[in-house]
């Protein structure tokens, strides 16, 4: 009986099988977990003790063109012989130095195997073979990795596999004249995309689990719209997409003049400024009553007067505070209190930043907020 530790199974074999005929793997004479290495190590001093050579493999092969060796007299072992030499090992040449053990060499590579693993490749037979050189998933090796032909999934032609690409969309395997290197698409994918934008373009799509679905890809089965395959879609309702939302100050004359007689009365030294973007924002200096001065900047968002605008102290910038947002706008009023209504107005939120300013000062001195807070969480802001 023989166990395969990759597969965790146990079955019998032929005479000389020393690969699982599912996997690749190394078998082990024993029925679980065991140290293989060390089996190996009683089947060698077994050998040696009948006075008869073992079957000629892989390992003896290998060792046939290394020095000779001692055997302690002593238990028999095979000892380590102080000298190194070149051995060709699949397609490479290795230096193999003093050391004759039951590891193998990497039928490929070169390199040592460890027998847990050790593979067998099902095409061409080279065994052993380390885990870097056999693919455990396609079961095949490296030398047949690179000789063996892929057919190509689009054009049908015969392709080594290194010369072939795996599409990340449909996973059809295909060659590099049908493949679109932009994309990671297979060039079948790549046209069916270009059909979809068109179809996008015109209208003519519906959506299905959340994928687009041209309506030519479309059936009606027992009075209900499917795709071909059976999936349920969904129309889409006509809309339109704007690449920005239409300033207020644009649309708005009233309002525009409403804020900047406002602000005019009770801040003349605010100037209103307008972006490239078209955002519009006043900017301006505040004195409070220790004498100390900051630069003020009110940015309206683009649903003004549905929303408030956002303050900020730009000079200098508030290193930490309670109330204030980590991206450095003050917070001025707290949702529940409904300060703000569509008729409030830039300059009532310039006297909300005002006494802010006052209040922070003290905090800065005393510790103490002197209005009433919803909480006292103190913030470093970034801005």
């Amino acid at each position: 009986m023989a166990f395969c530790s990759h597969c965790q199974r146990e079955f019998e074999t032929v005479a000389g099988q020393s690969f699982c005929d599912e996997c690749g793997g190394q078998l082990s004479t024993n029925t679980g977990k065991t140290d293989v290495s060390s089996n190996e190590d009683i089947a060698v001093q077994s050998t040696i003790d009948q006075g008869s050579s073992p079957p000629i493999g892989p390992s003896d092969q290998l060792m046939q063109h290394l020095p000779s060796t001692d055997i302690d007299p002593s238990d028999g072992r095979i000892q380590q012989v102080a000298s190194s030499q070149k051995v060709d090992i699949g397609d490479k040449v290795t230096n193999v130095y003093n050391q004759i053990t039951p590891q193998d060499y990497c039928a490929y590579g070169g390199e040592k195997v460890q027998p847990d693993y050790s593979f067998r490749c099902p095409t061409c037979g080279r065994e052993p073979l380390c885990v870097d050189h056999y693919d455990k998933v396609r079961r095949i090796c490296a030398f047949c990795l690179k000789t063996q032909l892929t057919s190509c999934a689009v054009c049908g032609g015969g392709f080594q596999t290194d010369e072939t690409e795996s599409c990340q969309r449909c996973h059809k395997t295909v060659c590099a004249d049908d493949w679109d290197v932009d994309r990671n698409w297979c060039s079948t994918c790549s046209a069916s995309w270009k059909d979809v934008v068109s179809a996008m373009e015109a209208g003519d799509v519906v959506i299905s689990m959340g994928t687009v679905v041209g309506t030519d890809e479309l059936q009606i089965n027992d009075n209900a719209l499917m795709t071909q395959d059976g999936r349920p879609v969904a129309t889409i309702k006509e809309n339109t997409w704007y690449s920005s939302v239409k300033q207020w100050h644009r649309v708005k004359q009233q309002l525009l003049v409403r804020e900047r007689q406002a602000m005019r009365r009770f801040y003349p030294s605010m100037q209103l400024d307008v972006d490239d973007q078209g955002s519009a924002s006043w900017s301006g200096e505040v004195t409070t009553w220790s004498g100390k001065r900051y630069d003020v900047l009110l940015r309206y968002p683009p649903s003004f007067p549905y929303r408030p605008p956002a303050a900020y102290v730009t000079r200098p910038r508030i290193k930490e505070s309670r109330h204030i947002y980590p991206d450095g706008h003050l917070c001025l009023f707290h949702k529940d209190d409904k300060a703000w209504q569509v008729n409030t107005t830039a300059a009532t939120v310039m006297s909300w930043v005002s006494l802010w300013l006052h209040c922070y000062e003290v905090w800065l001195e005393s510790g103490n907020w002197p209005r009433p807070e919803a909480d006292q969480m103190v913030i470093s802001p970034k801005y």
